[in-house]
């Protein structure tokens, strides 16, 4: 019986880039009304926030599961389950002084993202903050991104977390047991094993391509205009340098109306809005720091995720495209034309399947599997990433305390020292702005500059 699960090429991609100064981790900020959180003494019944996360993992078994790698690299690591798992570990208080406000929240949001996630254990970790304004409760959370792209993490989220203040009580969960994991060697052998069968699989497809060559003939051709896409670098900006192991978190609010007056009045996609808006923060950004470009290119991933693969598959199933922002035209409307324009090329043009078959190709040159991901990553023609992930629209609660605001938290690399991230979620949506503690010591400002691109957008 196996009891164990590989990797996808995907998921593992976020291992292998992973080096002690870029931590590959994604996360998220909330803040609740603390009230229903709270004893009748003030203090946070922390106790049974733990046991009520311990309940709900039933739900998410990966969050029980660590991964073993397997010797001598022959392979993707496997998912298996952490036979000394402790829920102390992962679910954690702390608190600021009182009365802390978004300033403090937003620094201590940039430490612990900071901390890379302990390998040896499950790659996860949900941090109370006590001391809030308005006795407010502050969540941080940190799922290592091979875990599972955006997408994936807030069904992970959801699996946590109530669509009621008053929901039905939990079932007595199962007492879990952890299976046993493979020995080393064992998992070397079934490596090897797969690796010899791989050309079995590639004389398969070589046969169905004879047949139907058709199918074949496109994913090349993909394949190559993303080879050439990766070949054409962009001028760098400020923030293209290596980055420190520190990070700087801040963040934006933009009300949904403002969104949808401009999508209605133009018939453009929200994504093309978030990217328009974001063109015109940049530029003001750049402008600010004495800077002009013409252009700066933006890796926007793109979701591969089926409607029935929400809540039923974690991992990563993204591919990218890379959008030119108009960071040198001056009117708001016409860079929000411009951007529509080109994501509705790429998005018809086989580039983000090309893109995703890359890094798949990367990975099944296994003796060299490591290194040859981290290049392909690290060449990727990008000035910074723009990330849009679809939350819920309608209120979530955690043991009656309601979510407030919900704001995303994504990585950067060497580099790429800037990225931008948005949450969707109860008729607003919410920036998690990510960079280097030293490469961008001012991102506040680039912050402020989003929710004045939003303003003049709708204006």
């Amino acid at each position: 019986m196996t009891t164990y699960e590989r990797l996808t090429a995907a998921d593992t991609v976020f291992l292998r880039i992973e080096t002690p100064h870029e931590p590959q981790h994604v996360g998220s900020l909330s803040v609740l009304d603390g009230d229903p959180l709270r004893g009748d003494d003030g203090r946070i019944r922390f106790d049974e926030l733990r046991d009520h996360v311990d309940r709900r993992l039933q739900a998410v078994p990966r969050l029980r599961q660590r991964v073993m790698e397997v010797p001598y690299g022959q392979g993707r690591p496997v998912w298996v389950d952490d036979e000394h798992f402790d829920i102390g570990y992962h679910v954690r208080l702390t608190a600021l002084p009182r009365p802390g406000d978004d300033e403090q929240l937003a620094a201590l949001m940039s430490r612990v993202q900071s901390l890379a996630l302990d390998r040896r254990r499950p790659l996860w970790e949900m941090w109370f903050v006590d001391g809030l304004a308005d006795d407010r409760v502050g969540m941080i959370i940190k799922t290592h991104h091979a875990l599972g792209d955006g997408i994936a993490n807030v069904d992970l989220a959801l699996a946590l977390v109530d669509l009621e203040p008053d929901p039905p009580a939990d079932a007595e969960p199962e007492r879990w047991v952890a299976r046993p994991a493979p020995s080393p060697n064992t998992l070397l052998v079934e490596s090897v094993r797969d690796q010899l069968l791989r050309p079995t699989r590639m004389a398969k497809t070589a046969i169905e391509t004879v047949r139907d060559p058709r199918p074949a003939i496109t994913s090349t051709w993909n394949v190559m205009r993303a080879i050439a896409e990766f070949a054409e670098k962009p001028t760098p900006a400020p923030w293209n340098v290596p980055v420190t192991p520190h990070r700087r978190w801040t963040h934006a609010t933009i009300p949904m109306e403002q969104v949808r007056e401009v999508r209605q009045r133009h018939g453009v996609k929200l994504n093309d809005v978030v990217l328009a808006a974001c063109s015109g923060a940049l530029r003001q950004f750049l402008a600010q720091h004495g800077t002009s470009m013409e252009t700066l290119t933006a890796m926007v991933p793109i979701s591969l995720r089926s409607d029935d693969q929400h809540g039923e598959t974690l991992g990563n199933l993204v591919s990218m495209m890379l959008v030119e922002l108009p960071v040198d035209e001056p009117d708001p409307i016409v860079r929000l034309e411009r951007v529509h324009a080109v994501t509705s090329e790429l998005k018809a043009s086989g580039l983000v399947d090309g893109a995703h078959t890359v890094l798949d190709l990367a990975d099944a040159l296994t003796p060299v599997a490591a290194p040859l991901t981290r290049f392909v990553s690290r060449s990727i023609p990008m000035n910074l990433v723009i990330t849009n992930i679809p939350g819920p629209p309608v209120p979530l609660y955690l043991r009656g305390a309601r979510f407030e605001r919900i704001f995303p938290y994504v990585e950067v690399i060497d580099n790429e020292g800037l990225t931008i991230a948005v949450v969707s979620y109860d008729d607003h949506l919410f920036f998690g702005l990510t960079s280097d503690r030293d490469v961008m010591p001012d991102i506040d400002l680039l912050a402020a500059d989003i929710e004045a691109s939003f303003r003049e957008l709708a204006a």
